[in-house]
């Protein structure tokens, strides 16, 4: 049996309440995830939304424990159990509450809703937790217990509006067999191939089988064929219109069976050996390749530049795990450091990048500056507002963004908004004679990007729009020369 949730009701400060177990009390709970207001959730119910809030936090019997007003709740993971005979009402009323919920409420940046977001009310309700409490969730939770309530359930290389569609199929293939479809490693190291329904005998109707085993190994094509361009929450109404007919025949069990159990099966265990052997070739090239290749390459010497390349061509960016928000700002901070490279690691092929003429201007200055000159010529305004905003040594400029925010203005569009200080105005100015100090132009900053899942499992920038610069102010930074004693000068 997998890790989940468990809830119970219990009497806090003379109140009945229901408790949602978080983790052990010697759990630390993450203090930034306690602080401000309390973020809704919401009932579904017969096609309406009602929001519903969580009253606190307290310890019960050496548990740390989420309660709130009491509600008869199981975890929807119950559908491959004591709640099996109602699984496809509860999927299908899962899809359309998701419909039905606000985009920002959602919070797909991993393209699925994790397992623990979703509880069922034994009069038929569904309670859908916000994504705050889910961060709290995760944060109290064991490596296995994170995998199975959120890891397990994606799957990487979809139409990324889809991937709703895609979750709501692998909860009815969970609710069948006891497993979601990719929770075993090889299935995942094995391109994302399901153990087929068909295999196993169960005991659905022909046409549901086939829907399921169909959904979960559709081609990219046919996904978008399917669902076009809508968000992923819209597109459920193509998965909503499939199993409208569909029938399930399954009853109530009160265990699940092992992925290994069906190997008694023979078409199950020819294909379960098949993709375990496929999967450790996979695990063996990722893992040991180098070492065939770099043997290859002694032995033939032309080709060693050639598979080098190959090799770092492969090589995943150094934002590879990060989400969209955190991509863009390494972008700044790039941009802070002057590194044309890291800047662009994250961009989708094809992708321009609006700022490489000034960041590759400004880091041959500085580089040639310090090969001649032995002095550092940029500085961070970050920095340099840390300091108290000194004196910097003549010759030298304030360059970068400070102050950045971002946020999420669409599907997979955000703006970030920032103080941007350059060493020359972006607009016509006259030009600064004083040679005591030296000029620093600032200017708000917008500027649009596009960030996706890109198809070798990592979030790329797809677009880069033109920064848009409103002018704040001109200062004028005084200057010292070198040797002189100040907080910059080292």
């Amino acid at each position: 049996m997998y890790k989940v949730s468990r809830t119970f009701p219990y009497e806090i400060d003379g109140q009945m309440m229901q408790c949602i177990i978080i983790g052990p009390q010697s759990m630390d709970l993450p203090s930034y995830l306690l602080q401000g207001e309390k973020a809704c959730g919401y009932i579904y119910e017969d096609g309406t939304l009602t929001k519903w809030y969580w009253k606190g936090l307290s310890v019960v019997e050496g548990e740390r424990c989420l309660y709130f007003d009491p509600l008869p709740l199981f975890p929807f993971s119950d559908i491959a159990t004591r709640k099996r005979a109602q699984a496809l009402t509860l999927v299908r009323d899962l899809a359309r509450a998701l419909e039905a919920l606000p985009y920002s409420f959602l919070d797909l940046s991993s393209g699925i809703l994790p397992l623990w977001r979703v509880w069922g009310i034994e009069d038929g309700r569904l309670l859908i937790l916000p994504q705050d409490l889910a961060d709290l969730f995760a944060s109290c939770s064991d490596e296995e217990t994170r995998y199975f309530h959120s890891s397990s359930w994606v799957h990487h290389g979809l139409h990324q509006p889809f991937t709703l569609c895609d979750q709501m199929t692998s909860l009815l293939y969970y609710a069948a067999l006891g497993f979601p479809p990719f929770y075993d490693k090889d299935s995942r190291e094995d391109s994302f191939r399901a153990l087929p329904l068909a295999y196993t005998g169960i005991a659905l109707p022909q046409s549901t089988v086939q829907f399921i085993d169909r959904t979960l190994s559709l081609s990219l094509t046919k996904q978008r064929d399917a669902v076009l361009n809508k968000e992923p929450q819209k597109a459920l109404s193509w998965f909503l219109s499939q199993t409208e007919s569909l029938q399930w025949t399954l009853d109530a069990t009160e265990t699940v069976q092992s992925r290994e159990s069906l190997t008694a099966i023979e078409a199950c265990a020819s294909f379960l050996n098949g993709q375990h052997k496929r999967a450790k070739r996979r695990i063996f090239w990722r893992k040991k390749g180098w070492l065939v290749i770099t043997i290859a390459a002694v032995v033939i010497s032309v080709s060693w530049f050639t598979t080098t390349r190959i090799q770092e061509s492969r090589k995943p960016p150094y934002t590879a795990g990060m989400g969209p928000t955190q991509i863009i700002e390494a972008y700044y901070d790039s941009m802070n450091e002057l590194s044309l490279e890291k800047m662009e690691a994250s961009l989708a092929k094809g992708v321009k990048n609006p700022s490489s003429m000034e960041v590759t201007n400004l880091y041959v200055t500085r580089q040639t500056r310090q090969a001649y000159e032995g002095i550092n010529t940029q500085v961070d305004p970050n920095d340099w507002i840390a300091e108290g905003k000194p004196p910097i040594l003549r010759g030298t400029f304030i360059y970068g963004i400070t102050n950045l925010s971002i946020e999420q203005i669409g599907h997979n569009r955000y703006r970030a908004t920032g103080i941007m200080y350059t060493p020359y105005a972006y607009t016509d100015e006259e030009p600064e004679q004083n040679i005591t100090a030296t000029p620093v132009y600032t200017y708000e900053l917008q500027q649009e990007f596009s960030v996706e899942m890109g198809e070798k499992g990592w979030y790329e920038i797809t677009d880069i729009g033109n920064a848009s610069v409103q002018p704040l102010e001109k200062l004028m930074v005084e200057t010292y020369v070198k040797n002189s004693n100040t907080a910059l000068s080292q």
